[in-house]
C-alpha cells in the first residue's frame, strides 16, 4: 500500500514541476504581441467623419417596364447607367443575357452594346431589343402546348464594365 502512495505522489509532483516549467518559459516569450494573439486593426478615423467612396456605375431598371415585358420576340428593354465616379469614363460595355431558369432546357441568348464617354454624373440610356419567346425543343411544334408558357420564368443579367475594370450587375427575374 505505500508503495502506491509513494509512486501517486512521484506522479503529482511530477506533473506539477512539468506545468510549472511550461509555465515559466511562456512567461519568458516575447511580450510585444500583448495578450491578443491577433492584433487588431486602429481605425483611421471615426466612420462618421468617412463617406463611402463613390459608386462608379449604377444601372437602373424600371420595374413598371420589367412587369410589361410578354413572352414574345420584339421586345424593348431600357436602362439607366449613370457615371457615380469623379470621372469621366471613355466607355462602358453593356451586355445583356437572358436565360430560363429551367436549368434541364438551357436558352441563353446574348445581347451587347457599347457606350461612348459618360461625363461624371452624367446619366444615359440604353435600350435592347430582346427575344422572350418561349424556345421550341427540337422535335416540337411550332405551337407550344397548352399551359407549357409561364412555367419557367426568364432571367435577365444585365453588366456593364468600364475599360478601367469597374463594374455592375443588375439581375430581375421576370414573372411567369
Amino acid at each position: 500500500m505505500r508503495d502506491v502512495i509513494l509512486w501517486t505522489l512521484g506522479g503529482l509532483l511530477a506533473f506539477l514541476a512539468t506545468a510549472g516549467a511550461f509555465l515559466l518559459l511562456a512567461s519568458f516569450g516575447d511580450d510585444a504581441m500583448g495578450s491578443d494573439p491577433i492584433p487588431r486593426a486602429k481605425p483611421s478615423s471615426t466612420t462618421s467623419d468617412r463617406e463611402p467612396p463613390p459608386v462608379p456605375l449604377v444601372l437602373t431598371l424600371s420595374e413598371d417596364q420589367l412587369e410589361s415585358l410578354q413572352r414574345k420576340p420584339g421586345q424593348r428593354l431600357a436602362l439607366n447607367i449613370e457615371n457615380g465616379s469623379d470621372e469621366e469614363l471613355p466607355s462602358v460595355e453593356l451586355t445583356l443575357d437572358v436565360v430560363s431558369e429551367n436549368t434541364a432546357r438551357p436558352n441563353k441568348r446574348s445581347y451587347q452594346q457599347t457606350l461612348g464617354p459618360l461625363a461624371p454624373g452624367e446619366t444615359t440610356e440604353a435600350e435592347f431589343e430582346i427575344d422572350l419567346s418561349l424556345p421550341m425543343p427540337d422535335g416540337m411544334k411550332e405551337k407550344a402546348s397548352p399551359g407549357s408558357e409561364g412555367q419557367t420564368r426568364e432571367v435577365l443579367e444585365i453588366q456593364a464594365i468600364t475599360p478601367e475594370g469597374d463594374s455592375a450587375v443588375k439581375t430581375a427575374v421576370l414573372a411567369p
